[in-house]
């Protein structure tokens, strides 16, 4: 049997839904058949179908090469999940929690669900190190981080774009009919999270890392690194999923598997004093604290980046980012 992502298609030239469904009529149901046909099909003339021919090849190529990027950089937003089908074993989960919602709110903390491990960095001991392994991810999966994830990223580490290819699950949801935020799909889906993370939201992981920054709480940071990286399983469990409702063929994770690894990795230290007061916990809320001031510039904020772009003009899009990411490295080092 085919996978989902070779019977496609609609990402050759001159095919769309119509023709699409000519082609297949005419027994080719996939980049495979395209190539073996001994003839054009579906009323192409002989220029068309050499261009169709042509596409098919490229696609296949990137397939064996194992090239995601290829494809997400071409499929519409809604079929994006036979990219996540085709390379669900492989895929890296992420999620970030950042100090605030404002333009000036620094990324304090990111957890990856990679290669069966639940990995964390934060902000002012190892988050420089999420750019290195960024260079191992073929697959990046996100909820709502085209919006605001990769953004945050691409800003922190000074790159301009991601090295690894990137598949939103929030626009897959919805054109799946899960609406809502990433929480509230969970709940439709019957997904649970740990007791001691149930409830917990955004503003919550403001407050962690703020108990955490000042005042060093080891509970509130425990509880923060817990959350994020419950964010990551979820991710994998609801993409597991999203690839099942459309017929695909992966292997679902055990739920209680995934959380042993997650309670192995981040045991839970008990509930964080920075918490009480908050509804999460069952406290009746105080006042959120004042905005603390903003941060003083620090060397890494001067880092020009018209510098670094000016001085890779004629390069390609793949040497351009390989540039900026050693550039960007060499300077952590200096510092």
């Amino acid at each position: 049997m085919t996978n989902p992502l070779s019977r496609y298609l609609e990402l050759m030239p001159h095919v769309g839904a119509e023709r699409g469904r000519a082609l297949r009529r005419e027994g080719c149901c996939c980049w495979r058949d395209v190539l073996n046909a001994a003839s054009p099909l579906a009323g192409l003339d002989r220029t068309a179908w050499d261009a169709v021919r042509a596409a098919a090849e490229t696609a296949l190529r990137a397939l064996e090469t194992g090239d995601a990027a290829y494809f997400t950089a071409r499929l519409p937003p809604r079929e994006q999940w036979r990219v996540l089908a085709h390379w669900f074993d492989r895929a890296s989960f992420f999620d970030i929690e950042t100090s605030g919602l404002d333009a000036d709110s620094i990324v304090t903390l990111v957890c990856c669900y990679h290669r069966g491990q639940p990995l964390r960095f934060l902000a002012d001991e190892n988050l420089d190190d999420f750019l290195d392994l960024l260079d191992e991810i073929r697959l990046l999966v996100s909820f709502n981080g085209a919006s605001f994830d990769v953004p945050r990223v691409l800003d922190r580490f000074h790159i301009p774009a991601l090295p690894c290819a990137h598949v939103d699950l929030r626009w897959l949801c919805h054109h799946a009919g899960w609406r809502g935020g990433l929480k509230a799909i969970e709940r439709a889906l019957g997904l649970r999270r740990p007791p001691d993370l149930e409830g917990l939201g955004g503003a919550e992981a403001v407050w962690l890392w703020q108990a955490w920054h000042d005042r060093q709480d080891a509970q509130a940071r425990r509880t923060l690194e817990r959350y994020c990286a419950a964010d990551t399983v979820m991710l994998q469990m609801l993409a597991g999923r999203l690839c099942l409702q459309h017929g695909a063929d992966v292997s679902l994770p055990v739920e209680a598997d995934l959380w042993s690894l997650v309670h192995a990795a981040l045991p839970d230290l008990g509930r964080p004093v920075a918490c009480e007061g908050t509804p999460a916990f069952g406290y009746v809320a105080e006042p959120p604290p004042p905005k603390p001031a903003p941060a003083p510039v620090v060397a890494a904020d001067l880092f020009s980046l018209s510098q670094m772009l000016g001085a890779t003009a004629g390069l390609s899009r793949a040497e351009k980012q390989a540039r900026l990411r050693e550039r960007w490295r060499s300077f952590r080092t200096a510092e």
